[in-house]
């Protein structure tokens, strides 16, 4: 809390400033349609009333105003596939709704949105929950007694989802660009530069609204630089404050008018702090930049005397976590921009750039030709036959649109990086040598001893830092080159990562021959860049703002700042035509159509039992006629809401001609219908243990009876089981499936007897470009038991 004595300075010093804001009459009806609106969306309305009542008071600058409400504005709706009920809305709900019709929401709307594009969520609703309480306890009048930290936290997600299209980006380079002396300070790993201290947050919450109310008897005084661009942003281009930096190593560095400065922040650093100073674990630490004093926020009157001050013992309890952002346009670009650029400004156009950029790129295509799909739940045995890990290379041409995307304004030299494949195509990455450029770059950083060699992975540890940095970005251009139409995603806003958040075992990728990948792994990897979220491990803990293990493990959909990732295979599709490690990206909140409601995760139901035990069995025929055995003949998507997701459970009616209960005996007789559940995050992981065919040169076997080895068998009926399979029998090795041209019945097929490693089966699914005696061919060929899907 604040000092008893400024308790009642600043009740009183607000009092004469902002008379309490009168609630303005409406009728019953229309406050209940608002506030069930505003809950839809996952707002409240009690918050918002709160955080108006703060951030409304604020008068925005008009042209920032104006571009804000034309960004806005904007809003599209389409479905997440076809017949979904589920669409994804980018645009205005109804938090912007009423705030593009109240100016005074609109201010507070604003600068949330900009306080949500430079901090960490949970942090933040955490810090304004304890700066609204000391507000109350200052006897601030109109202070909110009880914040509602949930209530906040779902608020700010609301407001940052229908506003992430304003370019905040645009004013923290404005900013840093004043600056080029101390470029070093800004580029540096989790800046105290670029985040608000929690005792600045309470102290601007009214400091400059007054400053802005009595421009002349009024100023504002920070008497370190530590969050200075957020505070220059806030005060300046957002409330249209005049802002002057004093005593910089640029000089004062003013932001309007510096005769009359209302807020001022004098630079007191310490310059023998070298900002690429490693703490003992090799990290770069961010207290290095911290200044000689702790910050403190002050509001002096025209003839310089204090009135009030909030210094960091006020409310020093919550801390409040950077989160720097950058759109997926440019974001390579950028990070090396401030990788060569810590210790002197390069020129644009400077080689080293570019020759970085393609050699990560040839590094990228490369590994790409290492990877295999992997699960926990595959058995030991085969772990490094090709059918049961199965490799993938990413097209290349996906892999340079990615390129594209990231290194957005360096050119690439396709022919460069291509010949760089060449030379490097059989090495380990720890053989392969630098560039020049980038040679000559680690030279000037330490002169190496006479003959020592500059390899990528050497032991020193500046070659080791630049190393582990290109290794960021491949893993970038490999997790962007699993996106599907990247093009379409270049405002997708990203975290910038500090390094301990890349997935470790991308730094271990050159230890081994292969590079196992997860169902999950991208998806996590991209789901981390978008947002501070827990990471799929056996060990992870559950918290504020986290994803517990249970709905992470069944998580399909995420959202954050207004754009869906999801699976490739969400939609009514072929199991064929899904590639598995591709992830769809689009711009849009998940919302029901039917009820208007909006969240920002969506994740599989839990399975519903059957009434009915069932058993796919074996046709003892020595021929078969390929063809769909069991019909599914009507498919229904069922979302319900969650407190923080919808649910969702795929329904598939199914028709069986020959169906066998498990607890009978005999079959029955006639055909049988019932149904069986299931969801995508079982297809994504079922489908990742698949192999598909290849193409062949002959025609469609439909209609003409083909005949089976000793060794192999049909299989009536969909495997769909809760345990072992009742067909699994010693003498067959190949079993086929005959779900011929049902994609629902493939589907169900591939979702049944894929993820158990008690079964050593495989899964071979056919492709309509090959022929079905050649698909079993194919299965044959290879060791160990199939099951082949017509």
């Amino acid at each position: 809390n604040m000092p008893s004595q400024s308790q009642s300075s600043l009740s009183f010093e607000l009092a004469k400033v902002f008379p309490l804001r009168q609630i303005v009459q409406v009728g019953t009806e229309q406050i209940v349609s608002l506030v069930r609106a505003l809950k839809k969306d996952g707002s409240d309305f009690l918050v918002e009333e709160d955080l108006a009542n703060i951030f409304g008071r604020g008068r925005i600058e008009p042209s920032l105003e104006a571009d804000f409400r034309k960004a806005v504005r904007i809003g599209s709706i389409q479905p997440l596939h076809a017949d979904s009920p589920i669409s994804l809305d980018s645009g205005p709900g109804a938090t912007v709704g009423r705030a593009l019709k109240d100016r005074f929401y609109m201010s507070c709307v604003i600068q949330l949105s900009f306080l949500m594009w430079t901090h960490e969520e949970t942090s933040l609703a955490a810090a304004l929950v304890e700066s609204m309480l000391s507000r109350y306890h200052s006897q601030v009048q109109g202070a909110t007694p009880d914040p509602d930290y949930e209530g906040i936290l779902k608020t700010l997600q609301a407001c940052s989802s229908q506003t992430s299209q304003y370019p905040w980006e645009n004013h923290c380079a404005a900013v840093e660009a004043r600056f080029p002396k101390s470029i070093r300070w800004f580029n540096v790993e989790n800046s105290p530069l670029k985040s608000l201290r929690q005792n600045l947050l309470l102290g601007a919450m009214d400091y400059l609204y007054m400053a802005q109310s009595l421009p002349e008897d009024r100023l504002v005084v920070l008497d370190t630089p530590t969050s200075l661009v957020p505070m220059v942003i806030w005060a300046h281009f957002i409330l249209g404050l005049t802002v002057l930096i004093k005593n910089t190593p640029d000089g004062d560095v003013g932001f309007g008018p510096m005769q009359s400065p209302q807020v001022m922040i004098q630079w007191d650093s310490q310059e023998s702090v070298n900002p690429r100073h490693s703490d003992e674990q090799g990290s770069t630490s961010s207290n290095s930049l911290l200044m000689s004093s702790p910050p403190n926020i002050y509001l002096l009157d025209a003839d310089m005397h204090v009135l009030l001050t909030t210094e960091p013992r006020d409310n020093d309890g919550t801390e409040i976590e950077g989160q720097e952002c950058h759109r997926l346009k440019g974001y390579g670009t950028t990070f090396l921009r401030r990788l060569f650029n810590t210790d002197s400004l390069l020129d644009d156009d400077d080689p080293l750039f570019a020759d970085t950029a393609n050699f990560a790129v040839s590094i990228a295509i490369l590994l790409s030709r290492k990877m295999r799909r992997s699960s926990p739940d595959f058995g030991p045995a085969h772990q490094a036959e090709d059918p049961r890990q199965c490799y993938f290379n990413t097209a290349h041409w996906r892999l340079f649109n990615s390129s594209h995307v990231l290194f957005w304004g360096i050119k690439l030299d396709k022919r460069k990086i291509i010949g760089q494949l060449e030379k490097l195509s059989g090495k380990m990455l720890s053989d392969m040598a630098m560039p020049t450029s980038l040679r000559n770059y680690v030279s000037g950083l330490e002169q190496p001893s006479d003959g020592q060699e500059m390899f990528l992975f050497e032991n020193d540890n500046k070659e080791e830092f630049l190393a582990n940095n290109i290794h960021k970005l491949t893993s970038w251009i490999l997790a962007f080159g699993q996106v599907v139409d990247i093009e379409s995603c270049h405002d997708l806003p990203l975290r910038i990562l500090p390094s301990r958040l890349i997935d470790p075992s991308t730094l271990s990728w050159d230890r081994s021959p292969a590079i196992d990948i997860q169902s999950y792994f991208w998806f996590d990897f991209i789901r981390d860049m978008m947002r501070k979220d827990a990471i799929r491990t056996n060990q992870r803990i559950a918290g504020p703002g986290r994803l517990s293990n249970a709905i992470s493990e069944k998580l399909f959909l995420t959202c954050h700042q207004g754009w869906s990732l999801f699976f490739s295979c969400v939609g009514d599709y072929d199991p064929e035509e899904i590639s598995c490690q591709l992830l769809c990206i689009q711009q849009g909140v998940p919302t029901n159509t039917r009820t208007a409601e909006r969240k920002n995760r969506i994740a599989d139901a839990p399975l519903i039992s059957p009434t009915h035990q069932w058993a796919a069995l074996l046709d003892t025929e020595d021929s078969y006629v390929p063809k769909c055995a069991t019909r599914v003949y009507k498919r229904t998507e069922y979302y319900s809401t969650r407190s923080n997701e919808f649910w969702l459970s795929i329904r598939y009616d199914i028709e069986d001609p020959d169906f066998h209960d498990r607890n009978s005996s005999q079959r029955r007789g006639g055909a049988q219908k019932y149904s069986l559940y299931a969801s995508y995050s079982y297809f994504h992981h079922s489908l990742w243990a698949v192999m598909k065919t290849t193409p062949c040169n002959h025609g469609d076997d439909a209609g003409r009876s083909l005949s089976l080895a000793l060794d192999v068998k049909t299989v009536v009926g969909l495997p769909f089981s809760y345990g072992p399979p009742s067909f699994i029998e010693a003498s067959t090795r190949i079993y086929i499936c005959l779900v011929k041209g049902d994609a629902r019945a493939r589907w169900l097929a591939v979702h049944g007897l894929t993820g158990d490693p008690s079964l050593d089966l495989r899964v071979l699914l056919r492709c309509n470009d090959c022929c079905e005696d050649c698909a079993v061919k194919a299965a044959s060929a290879r060791k160990g038991t199939w099951l082949v899907l017509l």
